[in-house]
């Protein structure tokens, strides 16, 4: 599993122009995902997910081959390779950058402050 994600972002192309010369262009790879991988060696996602549940070792390859895949997501929207919108979609959906949820110690702080500055407002010169 491992090998199937620890592949390389991008790849030369050649490709020949007009005037009958090669140039070589940037293409990026397919990002590979765990739907691929499954299909590719004969089960389905659920298994995959099983596998994850009932073996340690497979479930800590697992989480490398996550990493290595949100690094090449990463890598190649920076670098445009992607569309930004289905690149946000995917992001949300495969990784662990969702929208951020705020912390209870975070919401806390926020509520003083909003509550010191609406205080601030009550003051009157009398």
């Amino acid at each position: 599993m491992f090998d199937f994600f620890n592949i390389p972002h991008t790849y030369e192309k050649a490709v020949e122009s007009k005037s009958d010369t090669i140039k070589y262009v940037e293409v990026a790879n397919v990002l590979p995902t765990f739907e691929r991988f499954a299909v590719n060696i004969g089960v389905c996602l659920d298994e995959i997910n099983e596998w994850c549940k009932e073996h340690k070792e497979f479930y800590e390859t697992y989480k490398k081959c996550k990493a290595l895949q949100k690094d090449m997501l990463n890598d190649l929207a920076m670098r445009g390779f992607y569309n930004a919108t289905y690149t946000a979609f995917l992001a949300k959906n495969i990784t662990d950058m969702g929208e951020k949820q705020e912390s209870f110690a975070e919401s806390e702080i926020r509520e003083a402050y909003l509550s010191a500055m609406s205080d601030l407002g009550n003051i009157s010169d009398d």
